[in-house]
This record gives structure tokens, C-alpha cells and sequence, in this order.
């Protein structure tokens, strides 16, 4: 049924095109390729024109076949005239790229804007990491989004290994990822943050607060949207790099159109494998005396190889859609697990598994003052967890005992865990020009999700039946519906929208609770927000945002996996009230210092946590409340002409434990145990006008701060001060302050497009940890080299 009505809907707006008069569609770039924000293009015939939005792009419909010339100009760019010839019924794109030029007012270099800087700049408090200047290092994408004030991303182990990412205080699955604006649900872990390349994305964007309608997201206070790039030339690029753990990375991203057609065709691809087998330091017990003692030894069991590939054909700029694509993809993973959470036990031979296959279509098409964007996508996903070992082992990789009743990860139940998954999901994006100063916008998302499995070590209904091949369903609905405004000729905007969140689910989650029907579960809630910004000039401005945000349980929470996680489908979404107040402002007349503040208030009801449940089993539980309240500072400048960057990022976080359980009145107002609450970040870039001729050189070094924390709460009145001593901690695991220095080298070859690049992460070879005190690698280091075709 939602087919048919798809398929109408395409067919009646293609209907629609046929019958509309000429057009001339277009983006406009800068030298370097970055769309132009809010360009002047203007039919000299007529006078009608219109501006470029945020992706650089302009449309002018409605026209009459003949001769025109179409004027493009913006301040800080040599204006720029195009003939173009319309014939009835003609729709032609064009692309126009524009030279810069400074131009001085008042001892102020006006230049326009990227679009990474015009996100910036909105109402919404959005960071965006430009990744095009990092694809040529070899850095990961945590080392990346870790120079981001108010972020910080945390890993298990190395490559491949879990990753949790904390936004302004909050973090897990309170936080939303999204790749082009379209929930990641259906990808599976093929865009893990621990594992996707630099190279496969444009930039990344990271919101604080409020999250924009567009985005159709249940998040608490914050989300990530991967970009991709968007292709206009043919490309290609190829990119190698190996370092230290036997680590080798490898990927191919190319675009291509069709000579004569409006056709193109797309690859995307990495491949990732890693020993991951770095040195840490454990608590081994003493053959003799039996007491433990610090040793340093390798991991042993920590491996992985991963790859993905992602094909697209489609159309660009037909009477029917301004593009209609249709992709196809496969992920597979491999990986091995090493250690329990706490990094007390070490594992030989538990595996994870996964392969994804994913089929997707995208339709983008402006009709006059509407646009239309809508997205489809199924996946068919397989995970394997396989723990059911022969052996124990020690630190050491030595099997130390045969094992016959329980697996390495629990010594009570060993697991053979295979789960079958199907993805469907369904986005609608409709955007309506109301006027010159606002927009309407509607957004709805639609995911399904059937899973099924067996495992013939899990639980079983009457002694007879596993209860994971009863089929669980999951289904979530996202509506929104937002406002765009400006007033005072631009100076004042303001972003309002409403939300809608509904979930049903149905699972059997053990065999206990089981009694011949499957239980369903709905829940309906709903969410206000609105976000206001007020620019005292071109760089000065404040906003202020609030939202009363909601977070649906994931299916995972819902359903449990039968073997250690109990199901708990009683859960019921966290809900949170978001806070933010922040002030830009250029320092200097040529824009070259920038100071960026933004303060934070979040609250929490509600908070879901993974507890103990019964003797062997654990469940997520809603628990305790929590509240945020914190600032962020970023400090940019560039120097010598722009060949010096510098990057300076502090944040502070207090997280706070509210309305606690009885049995933890102690506890009520405690820091939030095992997340970070003061960090920062110095990074420097420099380009040399001539290092060695021949080639362009860059030379880049980071510096990392994390203040020392906590792994478990204690009360309020007992806990140290900012910088303050520990030392009256009897018994408390403090996670010590951390100090690390990364630094590389860039050079691309002025006679061939490679690029070759070398990196030494932490530099001081220091101590460095993550969630729960697990050790992160010393020195080590990788080496790129990647070719590009434009």
C-alpha cells in the first residue's frame, strides 16, 4: 500500500513538470569548489532573479523561450555574466564558479561565505568539520571530531571497537547519527565512527541543542550528520595507508557522467583491517603468592577486517526530477573481542559478525516554491556473535582451563547468536517559499524493523522452542513541522517546530514472561522547540534555542537478546528540557580571530540504563534523572598572511545525578560517574610559502587535555576540585589526567596529484585512557598516500 501511494505521488508531480515553462536551474562555487551562500543571480532581460541558498544552489522558473543573460555577483567576487539560449519547454542547469577578490570597506575583507560557515551562522547551534582538509592526513575520525568543542569521543579498545560520543554532557543512544540527513538505522556498521574513513565523507555536522526538522530525529540534545560529497566533475580517487598494530586502510571513491546524457554513475568503497594488537597494562596474579601485579602485555585477540562498497546510477536535472538516484551496498565485518568492559578479563576466542545488504533511491525535484525530497531504503542485515570457546585464557593468550558450561563473555551461558534483520524506512522531506523571509518545512520519518534469529544456547519457551525465532517488530514514526523566519532585513531569525514521536514494538523477550502471545507495546509523544539568533553585524551575533526533546528507546532496549540482556518493553522514552545561549563574534577587522561561546542546561527524566536483573541477566531500566549545566569556548585565528591556524576548544560539563533511588540517597546530586567533565583542545596548521620545491607542504600538531575523573559515583560533598588532589580517595578508581600530542606532515606533489602524508600519534608516548579505564594505544604511527583525478 505505501508503494502505490509513492508511486502516485511521483507520477502526479512528473505530470506536474511536463506542463511547466522554462527554467534556468544552477550552483554557484568559489575557486576551491565550496557552494556560495546567498550569491545575486539576475536575468538582465527582466530583472527577475532570485539568491543561492544554502548548498549554493538557485532556481528561476517560469520563463519564456529565448536569449538571456544571466548575471552573477557577490561581494568579494568578480561579477560574472552567462549567455544562455531557452526553448519552450526547456529546463537547463548550469554550474558558475567565481573568482575572488578582496575588496576593502572600512578596513573590513568582506568574502562570502561557505556553506559550512552559513550553517555556523544558524539560529541552531551546529558545529561543522570541514573534512575536505583532513583527507589527505592519515587521522581518524574520532581524532577529528575530538578538536570539536563541547564533543568528545571515547572508544573501547582500537579500531572497529565500540565508541561512544558525548555531546554537551550527553551521550550513547541520546545521541543520533544520520548520513545526508537520513537515520544511519538502515546501514547497519558500516558508518561505526571508530571505522569510517575521512576520505568517504564532505564534512560532518555536529548539533548541539535543538536539532532541525529536517533531521527527523528522537535525539535528547544532540546528533551527528555525516555528508557525503557531492559530485559535480568526474573523479577519482584512491587512497592507502598503513601504520603501526599491522593496521592497513584502503579505499576508492569515484563519480562519473555519462558523456551526452544527463546520466552519472558513483563507487564508494573502503577496506579495514587491524591486528589492533597494541601494548596496555593489566593486573595479572602472581603464579606463586596469587596477589595481582601490574604487567604490560600485547593484546592477543583484537583483530579486525571490515569492508563496504556502495554503487549509484541516476539522472540529474530532467523535466521530471532534479535527481533520481538508485544505489546498492554491501557491508561485511569480522572482529574479535579481547576484553569485558572493565578490562579485568581477557578473551581468546568470542567473534563478531556481520554482512549487510542495502538497496536505496532518492527523488529531489523543485516545483516553483515547493521541494520535494524523498528517500527510500531496505536492508537485510546478519550478525553472528560467536562465543562458545574451548578454552579459558589469561593476559598472556595462554589457554588456561577447558571450558564446557559457559562462554568467555559469560561464565554462565555460552552463545551461538545469529539474528536476522530487516530494514525498512521511508523518508519525506517538503519544503514551501512562503515568501522572501520564510519557509515551511515538514519532515517524516518511517523505520521498520523485523528480527528474527536463533541460538541453540538461549532461552527456550516450554523447554521445546528458542524464544529468538519468535519474530520481534519495531516501528517508529518521527513527524515535524517547522517555521523559518526573518525579520529587520535579515538581522533577526527564528527557527520553530513542532514534533511528533511514536513507536510500537512487539517481542517475546523470555520465555519467564511468555504466555502464547506476543506482547506490543505503542507510545505517542510529542515536542516543541524554537531557536532564535539576532545579528548585530555581518560577524557579531547571539542566539538563544530551547527545546523539550524526546528519545524512543531503541529496539535493542525494547527486545533484549535473549541470552544476557533481558527484554523490558514497560520502557518508556527519555525525555529532556535543552538550553542553550551563545555569542559570535569576529575580534579582528579582517576576521582572521574569531570567539565562539555557547553555555549549555540539559535535564533529563528518566534516564536508561543497562542493570542487573535476577542473578545472571541484565535489562535496561528507566532510572535516575540527570542534570547538564556547562560552557563551551572556541577561540579561531589564522596569522602570517593565513599560513598559521590555530584552534583553541575548552568545555566544562557538570553532570549531575538527580532524583535518585533510595537505596543511592548518598549519591542524589553526585557527578555522573565515568564521563568526562573538563577537556580542551590546541591545534596548529602551517603551510610555508616554499619548504621544498616541487611540492605544497603543511605541517599540522594537536594537543589533547582531559582533566582526571571517576569510574564510579561518589558523593557530592567527597569529590575533588577542578584540578584539585585525589589522594583523600581511599578506594575510588580515578581515571588519571591525559596528555596527548599527535603531529604530522602533508605534502602533495606539484607534478602529479598524490598526496603523501605521515602522522605520529600520541607523541609523548603517554598514558591514555576511555570509558571504563580501558587503555588506549602509546605511540605509534601511519603513513598515506592518496591520488586524485578531478
Amino acid at each position: 500500500m505505501c508503494l502505490k501511494y509513492i508511486t502516485f505521488w511521483l507520477c502526479l508531480l512528473a505530470s506536474f513538470s511536463l506542463y511547466a515553462q522554462s527554467s534556468i536551474k544552477g550552483r554557484v562555487r568559489d575557486e576551491e569548489g565550496e557552494a556560495l551562500v546567498g550569491a545575486s543571480v539576475e536575468l538582465q532581460e527582466t530583472g527577475k532573479g532570485t539568491i543561492t541558498d544554502i548548498h549554493g544552489d538557485f532556481s528561476i522558473e517560469g520563463l519564456q523561450a529565448g536569449d538571456y543573460n544571466l548575471e552573477i555577483h557577490y561581494i568579494g567576487y568578480e561579477k560574472q555574466v552567462v549567455s544562455i539560449t531557452l526553448a519552450e519547454n526547456d529546463s537547463q542547469s548550469i554550474s558558475i564558479q567565481l573568482k575572488s577578490k578582496n575588496e576593502q570597506l572600512d578596513e573590513v575583507v568582506v568574502k562570502g561565505k561557505s556553506v559550512e560557515q552559513a550553517k555556523r551562522e544558524e539560529p541552531i547551534k551546529v558545529e561543522v568539520i570541514d573534512t575536505k582538509k583532513f583527507q589527505s592526513q592519515s587521522i581518524s575520525l574520532p581524532q577529528v571530531i575530538n578538536q570539536v568543542s563541547g564533543v568528545k569521543v571515547r572508544q573501547n579498545g582500537g579500531i572497529g571497537s565500540g565508541a561512544t560520543i558525548n555531546i554537551n554532557g550527553l551521550q550513547g543512544n541520546a545521541i543520533r547519527f544520520f548520513k545526508d540527513g537520513i537515520p544511519l538505522d538502515y546501514l547497519g556498521s558500516a558508518f561505526n565512527l571508530t571505522v569510517l574513513p575521512v576520505d568517504q565523507l564532505a564534512n560532518i555536522e555536529i548539533y548541539k541543542g535543538v536539532l532541525p526538522v529536517d533531521l527527523g530525529a528522537d535525539a535528547l540534545g544532540g546528533a551527528v550528520n555525516f555528508v557525503s560529497r557531492e559530485n559535480y566533475d568526474n573523479n577519482l580517487d584512491v587512497s592507502y595507508s598503513f601504520g603501526s598494530f599491522n593496521t592497513h586502510q584502503a579505499t576508492i571513491n569515484g563519480y562519473w557522467n555519462i558523456p551526452n546524457t544527463k546520466l552519472f554513475a558513483s563507487v564508494s568503497s573502503y577496506f579495514i583491517a587491524s591486528a589492533n594488537d597494541y601494548k596496555i597494562d593489566v593486573e595479572i596474579a602472581d603464579p606463586e603468592t596469587g596477589v595481582n601485579q601490574e604487567q604490560e602485555v600485547r593484546r592477543f585477540h583484537d583483530g579486525i577486517n571490515t569492508s563496504f562498497i556502495e554503487g549509484k546510477i541516476g539522472v540529474k536535472n530532467t523535466k521530471v526530477a532534479d535527481l533520481f538516484e538508485v544505489g546498492a551496498a554491501y557491508y561485511d565485518l569480522e572482529k574479535e573481542l579481547q576484553n569485558n568492559i572493565r578490562l579485568t578479563d581477557a578473551y581468546g576466542e568470542a567473534m563478531n559478525y556481520e554482512n549487510d545488504l542495502i538497496f536505496s533511491s532518492r527523488y529531489k525535484k523543485r516545483i516553483n516554491k515547493l521541494t520535494v525530497d524523498l528517500f527510500g531504503a531496505y536492508s537485510n542485515r546478519n550478525t553472528l556473535f560467536d562465543d562458545t570457546p574451548e578454552n579459558r585464557y589469561n593476559w598472556l593468550g595462554e589457554p588456561t582451563t577447558i571450558s564446557d558450561n559457559g562462554g568467555e563473555t559469560s561464565l554462565n551461558v555460552q552463545s551461538y547468536r545469529n539474528l536476522d534483520f530487516d530494514n525498512w524506512m521511508v523518508r519525506l522531506n517538503l519544503q514551501y517559499k512562503l515568501s522572501e523571509n520564510q519557509k515551511l518545512s515538514f519532515n517524516h520519518n518511517y523505520i521498520y524493523e523485523h528480527r528474527v534469529g536463533s541460538d541453540p544456547y538461549a532461552e527456550l519457551y516450554n523447554d521445546e522452542v528458542d524464544v529468538l525465532t519468535f519474530p520481534a517488530k519495531y516501528v517508529r514514526h518521527i513527524s515535524g513541522l517547522g517555521l523559518t523566519s526573518q525579520f529587520f532585513n535579515g538581522r533577526l531569525e527564528n527557527v520553530f517546530s513542532l514534533k511528533r514521536y511514536a513507536v510500537v514494538t512487539s517481542s517475546v523477550t523470555s520465555s519467564a514472561e511468555f504466555y502464547g502471545e506476543v506482547p506490543e507495546f505503542s507510545d505517542d509523544s510529542y515536542g516543541v522547540s524554537n531557536s532564535i539568533k539576532y545579528k548585530f553585524k555581518e560577524a557579531q551575533f547571539i542566539r538563544l534555542s530551547y527545546e523539550r526533546a524526546t528519545r524512543i528507546p531503541e529496539s535493542r532496549e525494547y527486545f533484549g537478546d535473549a541470552v544476557f540482556i533481558t527484554g523490558n518493553p514497560e520502557l518508556e522514552p527519555e525525555y529532556s528540557h535543552n538550553v542553550n545561549l551563545g555569542f559570535f563574534s569576529a575580534l579582528s577587522k579582517t576576521g582572521k580571530l574569531s570567539l565562539d561561546v555557547n553555555g549549555f542546561y540539559r535535564y533529563v527524566e528518566g534516564n536508561i540504563f543497562l542493570r542487573p536483573y535476577y542473578l545472571i541477566s541484565s535489562r535496561y531500566e528507566n532510572t535516575d534523572d540527570s542534570q547538564v549545566l556547562g560552557g563551551e569556548m572556541t577561540l579561531k585565528g589564522a596569522w602570517f598572511d593565513g599560513r598559521l591556524k590555530t584552534n583553541l576548544a575548552l568545555t566544562y560539563q557538570d553532570i549531575r545525578r538527580k532524583n535518585v533511588d533510595i537505596t543511592s540517597m548518598l549519591l542524589q546530586d553526585a557527578r555522573q560517574p565515568n564521563i568526562p567533565y573538563f577537556f580542551g583542545n590546541l591545534g596548529a596548521r602551517y603551510t610555508p610559502k616554499s619548504f621544498i620545491d616541487g611540492a605544497n607542504w603543511e605541517f599540522y600538531a594537536n594537543y589533547n587535555y582531559v582533566e582526571k575523573y571517576l569510574l564510579n559515583s561518589i558523593p557530592k560533598q567527597q569529590e575533588p576540585s577542578l584540578f584539585g588532589s585525589t589522594s583523600h580517595l581511599s578506594g575510588a578508581v580515578v581515571i588519571p589526567s591525559q596528555h596527548l600530542v599527535d603531529a604530522g606532515v602533508t605534502c602533495r606533489l606539484q607534478k602529479m596529484p598524490l598526496h603523501v602524508s605521515f602522522e605520529l600519534n600520541n607523541l609523548l608516548n603517554a598514558d591514555a585512557y576511555d570509558g571504563f579505564r580501558v587503555q588506549k594505544p602509546g605511540i605509534n604511527y601511519r603513513v598515506k598516500l592518496k591520488y586524485s583525478i578531478n
